[in-house]
């Protein structure tokens, strides 16, 4: 029986050898050990990704106790310090003595027995001193050292946030990131095998899972203590699909009709083609794309499992014109590929690998796509402009260059936006309650509105829905 440290020492390395990191590590990683006990899979994903969450505030801890500083050490013994360091400090249910013990076997196995005495040294005083360590204060530096350590993000995004949405809102979203989340599934539409809400949170409650409605979407559920989704009744009968709730606002601002056709040129998983194929009917037609042969599978395989018939996918690089789809959307889907910024509570790795050069590389990429795909829109037709990310430069300002450059206009979205969610933008007047975290933009109701994380539960997001003008 593989060891399961050892498992996670192997990714961890993986990921501390390369900046270009393999998304999918992880998950194959878990697909691989599948054979494994439900508790082992959990430990294995816990620590992997708490190690990249916190991965600022481990390393601020293991300088603070070691001679040799972090990035002076053997990659081994880094990875091993670090992956111990994270069960010391964030697993109560982790004996700290188990944390050392192992890794101390750990170094020994590898080769590194000269190294016990350090490993077993340095991770002893860490535990011993776990609640005494000192932090950046937040008076310093305008608290960005206090955010960058304390919430394992980089410095440079800390300070570019606390500058356009100050410290405090700054400090929620980071929260959130760190936060366990729900998964949050769609029931699917307009299916043979759909199904209400409330039978489908039955069935899924009786299999063990907590069930709760979402507040912005009639058709969106919360699920925890799931362990395989995929085994979870009505996964494999295409009753839902696994979604957040702010890409299905894409779709609902979009607000297709029967009958018409939707193309969605970076489409991959496919989570809005489905949902636009949903609303479409069969006798409406979605063309689903995105760059490799890969990607388009999973696009298939989801379109399978639902039993939806009237999509579309084929392979193509958004960045190159393809004169055959002129003129033929009435909504085109433009989700482009972004810094993510708005879902690092998904993504750890994100924030590992994020670097500010990166953001303006990817607005050209962006460009180069609406540049190459905005006349598939017919006139009169829609342009669905969407990121996962919390980034002006990818968001506001390139629907501000879509609109100058190109002819297009701002839609006013105010009567797509769920009710709950005008209510708490003050977008109805008098709004009897509100729990979101306040981040109105004047020119939401015109067009666009970008979601903070945290906001409703959801992830970070961007939406503009713009009109094609002669």
């Amino acid at each position: 029986m593989p060891n399961t440290r050892e498992i996670i020492l192997s990714i961890l390395m993986e990921y501390d050898k390369s900046d270009t990191r393999k998304k999918s590590l992880l998950k194959d990683t878990l697909t691989k050990y599948d054979y494994l006990e439900t508790r082992d899979k959990a430990f294995i994903k816990r620590v992997t990704d708490g190690c990249l969450e916190r991965n600022i505030q481990i390393d601020y801890v293991l300088d603070s106790f070691s001679k040799t500083p972090v990035k002076k050490m053997q990659p081994l013994i880094r990875s091993l310090m670090r992956m111990s360091v994270y069960q010391i400090m964030f697993m109560d249910q982790v004996p700290d003595s188990a944390a050392c013990n192992e890794a101390v076997k750990l170094a020994a196995k590898h080769k590194f027995s000269g190294l016990k005495g350090f490993v077993n040294g340095v991770l002893r005083n860490i535990s011993r001193n776990k609640d005494k360590i000192e932090y950046p204060k937040i008076e310093q530096n305008g608290g960005v050292d206090y955010l960058s350590v304390l919430y394992s993000t980089p410095e440079w995004l800390c300070r570019k946030w606390t500058g356009e949405f100050g410290f405090d809102k700054t400090k929620q979203m980071l929260e959130f990131f760190l936060t366990a989340r729900p998964t949050t599934i769609r029931l699917t539409e307009n299916l043979p095998q759909s199904t209400d809400a409330d039978t489908l949170a039955k069935e899924l409650s009786a299999a063990g899972a907590l069930v709760k409605k979402n507040p912005l979407l009639p058709y969106a559920l919360e699920l925890e203590k799931t362990d395989n989704i995929m085994f979870l009744p009505g996964f494999a009968e295409g009753k839902f699909a696994v979604q957040d709730v702010s890409s299905m606002l894409v779709t609902e601002i979009a607000d297709p009709q029967p009958g018409q056709t939707v193309v969605d040129v970076c489409a991959a998983p496919g989570g809005k083609s489905m949902h636009a194929a949903e609303r479409v009917g069969v006798e409406g037609k979605v063309v689903s794309r995105d760059v490799s042969e890969r990607k388009c599978d999973l696009i298939r395989e989801n379109a399978e499992r639902l039993g939806i018939t009237n999509i579309v996918t084929q392979v193509h690089d958004a960045k190159i014109h393809d004169k055959s789809l002129e003129g033929t959307a009435d909504i085109l889907y433009l989700d482009v590929p972004c810094s993510g910024l708005g879902i690092l509570g998904r993504k750890s790795d994100i924030k590992l690998s994020v670097k500010p050069a990166g953001l303006t590389e990817l607005t050209h990429l962006q460009w180069d796509i609406v540049k190459a795909s905005w006349d598939y829109v017919k006139v009169g037709g829609y342009l669905i402009y969407s990121t996962c990310t919390v980034n002006k430069e990818e968001n506001e300002e390139m629907v501000k260059r879509i609109c100058e450059e190109l002819p297009f206009e701002r839609v006013d979205i105010t009567d797509k936006l769920p009710k709950a969610l005008r209510e708490c933008r003050g977008i109805i007047h008098e709004a009897e309650s509100c729990n979101c975290q306040d981040a109105v933009k004047d020119n939401d109701s015109i067009g666009q509105i970008q979601l903070i994380p945290g906001e409703y539960g959801t992830d970070g997001f961007f939406i503009a829905k713009l009109r094609r003008t002669n």
